[in-house]
């Protein structure tokens, strides 16, 4: 059986249409197909309910004709013949003749006979024997007021028609004959409006609910490749995306993995090419500083090794902000304030003023109980540890950075760390000239510099923000500067607290 599927399934496979436009035209085609056919069925049965009531309402005529020639001994023996032709079932029944009636469990309806239309011809009760349901007050009012016997059958056999509801019509004569009639089509079960409304209600809203599943599913290879962007758009070396779906999706995805392996194709030569470039300037630069060493004049000496150590500091942060140093870092869990205290605790070990906030401990307040009273703080004691999944070594690359920073121009740092249950934050601060508004979004460009005081001459390669920008994004976090009142940069870093 699981075969015959696959075969079939395999089958209409080949006459599905390839591209994103024929298989939206083929759901829009079939779903106005759909949604047709379940209106043609609602017009086809308000059509048709209106002819049952249009036909029910000439039978009353019949009815009336039927009902003024039951008295004529004449025509006893003809009558039930003459009541088929129009689809009725009439029975004359004696006055204690009820086992007809046990049919209808529920209480004769009567129906009020109009005093302007007694004569001697007519009957002496009406009444209505519903299966369920009853006419309603505003349909026997309309029946009672009749202008003459024809019309007041012919409204009676129309309301009924108009409920859709099992009837039989019991007529008693003046002479105590008792005539049955019903119509096994007009006065039978039949479907109302509100019914019918409320299937096709259902059908459409089921049509739609079933049509904006398979458009999902038509977009599913697009969520897949954006996905695949959003998830890995910055690793250049992980897996394909699947080409799979329409015609457009496939080339999307082929061409999105061709884009990748161009890029990492052009990656891997620039590796490639840094590493020769690095390897081709550190040897005459270590041969400059051999020989620098031989200078006599100290201070010639010293401003040429100067000169040397600048060169391979730029050297490095080119290299490192062009590589892929922090990809290749294998994310792991570690204590956030041990490895951020002991980046401040090597600065103050040399002298450095840099000092270090820890999380503030974990604070609670007692319940109100019978035994005691309630609402005093308590806090946890020892230093409160945060762990944090991460690529450490970037990190502290990072910090380093930022500390380095403002102890170059603001001549001062001050770390502070707090954490809450989704994301770590940092905050550094120094006592410099801050930067102003309208350059902090530049800074983290590539060897964007501010003038004044952190100019060309207080040295740097104008890297080191773009490299911290890049570790942050990496971490998926963010960092903002903010200028302090009075004077001072303020750093704040937030991560997300993965574990």
């Amino acid at each position: 059986m699981a075969d015959m599927f696959a075969d079939f399934s395999n089958y209409l496979r080949r006459y599905k249409p390839r591209t994103l436009g024929g298989r939206i035209f083929i759901l829009m085609m079939v779903g106005g197909l759909i949604i047709a056919t379940l209106s043609a069925m609602a017009s086809y049965y308000v059509i048709e309910r209106g002819e049952r009531i249009s036909r029910a309402y000439t039978l009353g005529f019949t009815l009336r004709e039927l009902v003024r020639i039951a008295e004529n001994p004449e025509f006893e023996a003809d009558i039930v013949s003459i009541a088929a032709r129009d689809g009725m079932t009439l029975k004359l029944l004696p006055p204690d003749d009820l086992g007809t009636l046990l049919l209808f469990s529920r209480p004769a309806q009567h129906i009020a006979m109009p005093a302007r239309l007694a004569d001697t011809g007519w009957p002496t009760s009406v009444k209505v024997h519903f299966l369920r349901g009853r006419l309603s007050a505003e349909q026997r009012e309309i029946i009672e007021a009749a202008e003459n016997p024809s019309l007041f059958f012919a409204e009676l056999s129309r309301e009924i028609a108009r409920l859709g509801l099992q009837a039989q019509i019991e007529i008693m004569m003046p002479s105590g004959k008792r005539i049955l009639v019903s119509h096994g089509e007009l006065w039978s079960s039949y479907s109302s409006p509100s019914l019918v409304f409320l299937v096709f209600l259902l059908g459409v809203v089921a049509v739609l609910v079933v049509f904006a599943t398979l458009a999902d599913l038509l977009a599913g290879p697009f969520k897949n490749l954006t996905r695949a962007i959003i998830d890995h758009g910055d690793e250049v070396d992980g897996p394909p995306v699947e080409e799979r779906g329409p015609t457009e999706a496939r080339s999307m995805a082929a061409a999105y993995n061709d884009l990748r392996e161009r890029i990492s194709r052009m990656l891997g030569d620039r590796t490639r090419m840094l590493a020769a470039i690095s390897h081709d300037l550190r040897t005459p630069s270590t041969r400059l500083r051999l020989r620098a060493e031989f200078i006599e004049n100290d201070e010639l000496r010293e401003t040429i090794l100067r000169d040397l150590d600048e060169m391979d500091g730029l050297l490095n942060d080119a290299l490192d902000f062009l590589g892929d140093w922090i990809q290749k870092e294998e994310e792991r869990t570690v204590d956030f304030v041990s490895v951020l205290e002991a980046i401040c605790d090597d600065y103050a070990d040399l002298g450095r003023p840099v000092t270090f906030a820890g999380p503030q401990p974990l604070q609670f307040s007692s319940v109100q109980t019978v035994f005691g009273s309630g609402d005093e703080m308590h806090s946890f004691d020892g230093k409160r540890s945060i762990r944090l999944s991460c690529r450490p070594g970037t990190l502290k690359r990072a910090f380093t950075n930022l500390i380095e920073n403002a102890l170059k121009y603001g001549h001062r740092a001050r770390v502070s760390l707090e954490a809450t249950a989704d994301t770590v934050l940092v905050t550094i601060r120094d006592e410099g000239p801050g930067i102003p508004v309208e350059h902090q979004d530049k800074v983290f460009l590539p060897f964007y510099r501010v003038e004044g005081s952190r100019a060309r001459s207080t040295g740097g390669s104008g890297l080191g923000l773009s490299i911290v920008k890049t570790v942050i994004d990496a971490h998926d976090g963010r960092i903002e500067l903010r200028n302090m009142p009075g004077k001072g940069l303020e750093v704040l870093i937030s991560l997300p607290r993965r574990v």
